[in-house]
C-alpha cells in the first residue's frame, strides 16, 4: 500500500465508489476541482491523502486548514479531517490508520496543535477516532416542530436575497466574542454559496440578523440562523414558520439563545445529536481551554 495525496492521484475515478459506499457523496471531480480553487481551507493544501493498493484507491482521509479565533483574539490555524472512509473489502487491515497518521504528521510539520473532525456517536468510527486520542467537544443539539392545521401568520416583511456584506457585518457583530470556527471573509461566504448550493431566495436579512434555509413541499430545514438578540430571533423564525408547509426543524442549534427561542416556542427539543465536532491535542502543551475558553462556537455551516 502507498499513500498519495489527492493533487498526485493518476485518476480520481476510484474515489466515486469509494466516498458513496461512505458517504452516498457521488464524486465529481470537475466540481469537487472548482471548490478546491475557491475553499481556503483547501487551496494551499494537499486536499486529502489517499491509500492506493494494485492501481486500487481503498482508503480517504480529507485534509483542511482550518482558520481559528484563540481567546486572545488571535488567528490559529488548526487541522481538519473530512471523508475518512476505506472500502468495505478493505475495513479493518490499519488503511484509515496508517492515512490518519499521515495526516497527523502533516498538521504537526505545519506546527497546528489541534486536529478537529465531525462524526456521529452512533458510528463506530467514533471509537475509533476516541482510540487515536479525539476528543469530544460538543454534540448537535436539533429542534423540531410539526403544526398541524392552521399556521399562524406572522406580518413579516421579508427581504430575501443573499447580501455578502450585510451577512458578514451580522455575522461578525454576533460573533466578535466567540472563538473557534468564526473567521468569515467573503472569500470564506462565497465557498460556502457554492458548497452549500445557497441560493439567494433560501436567505432572509433582517437589519439584525439573518437566517439561511432550504424548504421543500414538507417544510422548512434551518442551516444558519444568526441574530443580535433573542427578540430578533424570534422575528425570523416566525418568518420561516410562515413558509413552512408543516414542518420546521433546525438539526444542529449549537447557539444556546436560539435553543432557548425553540424551546420557548415548544419545539421538540433532542440535546443529544446525532452528530459531534471531536478535537484531538497535536502535541503535549496544547490546551483547549487555554486557547479557546468556553467560547468556541461554529455553526453547522462551518462542519468539516
Amino acid at each position: 500500500m502507498k499513500v498519495v495525496t489527492y493533487r498526485e492521484l493518476e485518476s480520481t475515478d476510484g474515489l466515486l465508489p469509494l466516498l458513496d459506499h461512505a458517504f452516498k457523496w457521488v464524486f465529481n471531480q470537475k466540481e469537487f476541482d472548482a471548490l478546491i480553487k475557491i475553499d481556503p481551507r483547501l487551496k494551499n493544501g494537499p486536499v486529502s491523502l489517499c491509500a492506493i493498493e494494485n492501481g486500487q484507491i481503498i482508503g480517504h482521509v480529507g485534509i483542511a486548514d482550518v482558520a481559528t479565533r484563540t481567546l486572545h483574539g488571535d488567528l490559529e490555524y488548526v487541522g481538519g479531517l473530512y471523508g475518512v472512509a476505506t472500502l468495505p473489502s478493505h475495513t479493518r487491515k490499519g488503511v484509515c490508520t496508517a492515512l490518519m497518521d499521515r495526516a497527523h504528521q502533516y498538521f504537526k510539520e505545519k506546527h497546528y496543535r489541534f486536529s478537529f473532525l465531525s462524526t456521529s456517536p452512533a458510528f463506530i468510527a467514533h471509537d475509533f477516532y476516541k482510540k487515536l486520542g479525539y476528543i469530544d467537544l460538543t454534540e448537535y443539539p436539533s429542534a423540531h416542530k410539526v403544526f398541524h392545521g392552521k399556521k399562524p401568520m406572522h406580518s413579516q416583511k421579508e427581504n430575501v436575497g443573499f447580501d455578502t456584506n450585510r451577512i458578514l457585518r451580522i455575522y461578525n457583530e454576533f460573533s466578535k466574542d466567540k472563538t473557534g470556527f468564526v473567521v468569515r471573509d467573503k472569500a470564506y461566504i462565497k465557498m460556502l454559496r457554492k458548497a452549500e448550493g445557497i441560493k439567494p431566495k433560501q436567505c432572509i436579512i433582517s437589519e439584525r440578523g439573518y437566517v439561511i434555509f432550504r424548504e421543500d413541499k414538507n417544510g422548512v430545514w434551518v442551516r444558519e440562523l444568526v441574530a443580535s438578540n433573542k427578540k430578533e430571533m424570534h422575528n425570523l423564525v416566525d418568518t420561516i414558520e410562515d413558509r413552512s408547509r408543516g414542518v420546521v426543524y433546525d438539526r444542529a442549534v449549537l447557539n444556546a439563545k436560539l435553543l432557548q427561542v425553540y424551546q420557548s416556542r415548544d419545539y421538540m427539543i433532542q440535546t443529544k445529536g446525532w452528530g459531534v465536532m471531536m478535537f484531538k491535542p497535536l502535541v503535549s502543551s496544547a490546551s483547549f481551554k487555554q486557547t479557546f475558553g468556553d467560547k468556541f462556537y461554529m455553526s453547522r455551516l462551518d462542519a468539516i
